[in-house]
C-alpha cells in the first residue's frame, strides 16, 4: 500500500490508529509522509508502537490479515465506506486481531473465536491488547471489545493458553462441528443437566435393582397421603 498519511490533516487520532494498524498488519512497508521535527506528540505515539511494528516486522511469519467477518455488509462483498471489519492472522507469537468500528459512534464488537482460521476450538486465550499495551486476561470462544470509537481499532493478540475450562457449556462452539471423541455427533440443544439432574442420576445409578420396587411404594403412599 502506499505511504502514511498520519501528521499531514484530515484524519483524528482514533482514524490515525487505525490507518497505521491496517497498514502494519496488512504487512504494508511503513513509509512515514510526514515531518518528524515538527510532528505532535499524537502522531510519534502512533508512529512508535512498538508492538503493532513487530506484527509488521514479523521474523517468521510474513502474511499479511485478512478478513473473516464483514460487520455490517454480507461477507465477501465491496463497499468502500464500510469495509470488512474483522481481520485476523499469524503471527511468531499467536494469533493477531484487527477490528474496525467503520460507524460514526461508538459501538460494541463481538465475534466467535472460531470464526478466524487460525483458532481452534476447544482452547482458551489470553488477550493482548496491541494500543492500551495491557494483558486482559483470557477469553473463551467469543470477544466482545467494548466502546470502539467511531472509526477506531482495536488491535489483539491471542496466545493458546489450553484446553477450555472443564465443564464449559454447551460443549461446542459450533453446533453443527460438535463432535465426541468416539466420532458421533452430539446434540447440543439438548439442555445440559444441573447439578441436581446429575444427583439424581448418579443415586439411581448406584441403586440395587431390587429395593427400586420398594422405593417407588415409599413415594406413592407419601404422595396418597399428601393429597388426601
Amino acid at each position: 500500500m502506499d505511504i502514511l498519511e498520519i501528521g499531514n490533516g484530515g484524519l483524528n487520532f482514533e482514524e490515525s490508529k487505525t490507518h497505521f494498524t491496517a497498514w502494519a498488519l496488512m504487512k504494508s512497508p511503513l513509509l512515514i509522509g510526514t515531518s518528524l521535527p515538527t510532528a505532535s506528540e499524537e502522531t510519534l505515539r502512533i508512529l512508535s508502537n512498538k508492538e503493532i511494528i513487530a506484527i509488521n516486522q514479523d521474523t517468521e511469519v510474513g502474511t499479511a490479515i485478512t478478513p473473516f467477518k464483514w460487520g455490517l455488509n454480507p461477507d465477501w462483498t465491496y463497499d468502500d465506506r464500510h469495509p470488512a471489519q474483522y481481520w485476523s492472522g499469524e503471527s511468531q507469537n499467536g494469533t493477531v486481531f484487527m477490528l474496525i468500528n467503520v460507524e460514526d459512534e461508538p459501538t460494541d464488537m463481538f465475534f466467535d473465536l472460531t470464526d478466524s482460521p487460525w483458532i481452534r476450538a476447544g482452547r482458551q486465550y489470553s488477550v493482548r491488547d496491541l494500543w492500551t499495551h495491557t494483558d486482559n486476561g483470557t477469553v473463551v470462544r467469543n470477544l466482545t471489545a467494548h466502546n470502539v470509537p467511531p472509526h477506531g481499532v482495536v488491535a489483539l493478540l491471542l496466545k493458546d493458553a489450553g484446553d477450555e475450562p472443564s465443564g464449559t457449556q454447551p460443549p461446542c462452539a459450533q453446533p453443527e462441528w460438535c463432535m465426541d471423541r468416539n466420532g458421533t455427533l452430539i446434540d447440543v440443544s439438548a439442555p445440559a443437566p444441573n447439578a441436581f439432574d446429575r444427583t439424581i442420576r448418579l443415586f439411581l445409578a448406584c441403586l440395587d435393582p431390587a429395593i427400586v420396587p420398594w422405593i417407588l411404594t415409599f413415594l406413592i403412599s407419601g404422595l396418597m397421603h399428601y393429597f388426601t
